[in-house]
């Protein structure tokens, strides 16, 4: 049982259902109702609870791997019949009305696509209405009825919810001996206290059944109330309770595992990443090499789902509760993420899916989790504030998914600050902000943030060191096509000379300013927590590739000549040297970050050089690794291939905390 380590106690009026005459609470014989709950002082008035969705009776993840198998076809002709009528509506007279059949068969074809995550998530300890084991009942939170010594042997005792939240909480009543798994057994309407039970005092456990996604439908809150009824009087009490909210993890929590996808044998490009990424993992303090996921070919470990923890006051006033992985609302994502329930969730370990109603127009890439990060503590913000990225005030555009703003912040803990991303070809954060823990600092971490403007600097430099005819991106191993024409092998100079390229970091750089304006403004960020470390973007994406394919095939023409022109004012920005930022923290100071791949001057690569130079200035030591071509020329970086599982429950995480 949990150490009761402080009391909240509530008496119920006493009044008498015969007479309806009122009697003083210490009156001989009259009802005594009181509501004692198991909780630190600290942690307020309120009892808090869990959300009990982990699954420590362990039967959830073989049924997932099943429904994940089984659902594989079904989804497959679920989209083959998507395209082909797709294909139908485009030879419709009438496009506006086969455009909005379109965007409702959208909605409805994303509807039964989640029916297989709604079902994985539906499987968790909350499910049933047992308790699954010692696990399991660690997690309900504790409250006791008051002792009532003097009880009749008439007396009963009741215990209700309101109707509105019957099915957001379940209450146990603690029955030793009895035929109850653990002696735990679910209260349901025709439960009734004995007049043992209320002499001595019985103990109660709460289990919330969902976490809480719209505060405006539920915000968490609700109570329990105890009536003791005897002698035609009653008594009642109630006690006010509080479910955990989910908060996401922090970068500057020490790394417990790093994860990523499972790679193809054959893959050397990808093996050779891999061997390089876990030989810079133990002077980062992390056992073992990183664990492989089986993400269906997606190489994005870091999309698929957020890590976040829910947590209650323990038995020693540390945090206790589970793991919370958030999966990806980004139906590009939908398969992968399913590794959270297939692999991952069990014993203290939880996975979360949120429904999204898709706009046929918004741009999907925002609701990967590679776009939401979160800004340690500051004051104001002591348990951090999530940031997304999205379109910010463009006209007519749409994302993140509102369904997962509208979860973030029913959780009330770390209101999401929204970024313009939409100046990115990807559009996520991870692409030009880091934290990193650095103790001893003001706020004890720094944002290393990316800097088109020293990036552009750097290669002035190396033109002022007559050196602009070397190739910009120097020290290349021999590539094979086709990564040899994905990688631009122009010369400093070439690139110095290309007003698309200089354009896009220019405005990369204002972009980011903005960013950063708004960061200072809502998450306590200043001047002094802001590492600049050099970048380089370029216009030349995926996208740029693909319109300059397109062209190259057309007759000459308008037609032509306004793509050609539409070619030449893309300016959306991805990274051009391998992005610092978009790195793995490691613990001890140690930072794991892309090899950039730089001009080479004495031997030495500038970009290195300059970057190493920033990290060392807050502590940190950095570990350079080789991504060119297993996730760089894919629009990635060592951040988007890897995700981490952090301490999330040392003391420093009592959200309950007022600090």
């Amino acid at each position: 049982m949990r150490h009761l380590s402080r009391s909240i106690l509530l008496t119920g009026a006493v009044t008498t259902g015969v007479l309806g005459l009122s009697l003083p609470a210490g009156a001989v014989g009259a009802p005594v109702a009181g509501l004692l709950a198991d909780q630190p002082a600290d942690a307020g008035p309120e009892l808090l609870f869990l959300p009990n969705i982990d699954d420590d009776a362990g039967v959830c993840r073989d049924r997932a791997r099943t429904l994940v198998e089984k659902a594989a076809d079904r989804e497959a002709a679920n989209d083959d019949a998507l395209y082909e009528k797709r294909e139908q509506l485009e030879q419709e007279p009438d496009q506006e009305k086969a455009e909005a059949e379109w965007a409702e068969l959208v909605r409805s074809h994303r509807w039964a696509q989640n029916e297989t995550d709604r079902a994985l998530a539906a499987c968790n300890d909350a499910a049933d209405d047992v308790v699954n084991g010692h696990a399991d009942e660690a997690d309900l939170a504790r409250l006791r009825t008051r002792a009532w010594p003097g009880a009749a042997a008439s007396a009963r005792g009741r215990l209700t919810v309101p109707v509105r939240d019957a099915d957001r909480i379940r209450l146990f009543i603690h029955r030793p001996g009895g035929s109850a798994p653990y002696g735990w057994e679910v209260v349901g309407p025709r439960t009734r206290l004995t007049a043992e039970e209320l002499r001595h005092g019985v103990e109660i456990g709460v289990e919330g059944r969902d976490v809480v996604r719209d505060a405006a439908v539920w915000n968490g809150r609700t109570s329990v109330t105890l009536t003791v009824t005897a002698n035609g009087a009653s008594a009642s009490a109630a006690l006010t309770l509080r479910q955990a909210p989910v908060l996401t993890q922090l970068n500057t929590a020490p790394v417990r595992e790093v994860l990523r996808a499972r790679t193809d044998e054959s893959d050397t490009y990808t093996q050779a990443f891999v061997g390089e990424l876990d030989a810079a993992l133990p002077a980062g303090g992390v056992q073992g090499p990183s664990s492989a996921l089986d993400t269906q070919g997606d190489a994005w470990a870091q999309d698929i789902f957020e890590p976040a923890y829910t947590a209650v006051p323990g038995p020693d006033g540390r945090p206790h509760g589970m793991r919370v992985l958030i999966t990806s609302v980004n139906d590009d994502r939908r398969v992968a993420a399913r590794t959270a329930f297939t692999e991952l969730a069990g014993p203290d370990v939880a996975a979360v899916h949120i429904t999204h109603v898709p706009d046929v127009n918004e741009k999907s890439g925002y609701d990967s989790m590679g776009n939401l990060e979160t800004v340690p503590p500051s004051p104001g913000n002591p348990h951090g504030r999530v940031v997304i990225g999205g379109d910010g005030s463009a006209p007519g555009a749409t994302g993140p998914a509102p369904e997962m703003l509208t979860f973030l912040r029913a959780q009330g803990v770390q209101d999401p600050i929204s970024l313009d991303t939409s100046w990115l070809t990807v559009g996520h954060v991870d692409e030009f902000v880091q934290f990193l823990p650095v103790p001893g600092s003001r706020l004890g971490w720094r944002a290393v943030v990316a800097d088109p403007r020293a990036g552009l600097a750097l290669l002035r430099d190396v033109r002022k060191k007559g050196h602009g005819g070397d190739l910009l991106h120097g020290g290349l191993p021999e590539l094979e096509w086709p990564y040899d024409t994905r990688v631009d092998q122009r010369s400093v100079d070439a690139f110095l000379a290309d007003t698309q390229f200089i354009g896009t970091n220019d405005r990369a750089a204002e972009r980011i300013d903005a960013d950063l304006a708004l960061l200072k403004a809502k998450a306590g960020l200043t001047d002094a927590e802001i590492v600049r470390v050099p970048a380089l973007f370029t216009a030349r994406s995926l996208d740029y590739r693909m319109l300059e394919t397109e062209i190259a095939g057309m007759e000459d023409g308008p037609e032509k000549e306004a793509r050609q022109k539409e070619l030449a004012g893309m300016r959306d920005a991805v990274a051009e040297i391998p992005g610092t930022v978009n790195g793995l923290v490691l613990n001890g100071g140690r930072y794991v970050a892309p090899k950039p791949y730089g001009p080479v001057l004495n031997g030495k690569d500038v970009f290195a050089e300059a970057i190493t130079k920033a990290f060392r200035g807050i502590g940190h030591q950095v570990t350079y690794v080789d991504d060119l071509i297993s996730s760089h020329i894919s629009e990635g970086e060592i951040h988007c291939a890897t995700n981490t599982l952090r301490d999330v429950f040392g003391p420093s995480n009592r959200w309950w905390r007022r600090r």
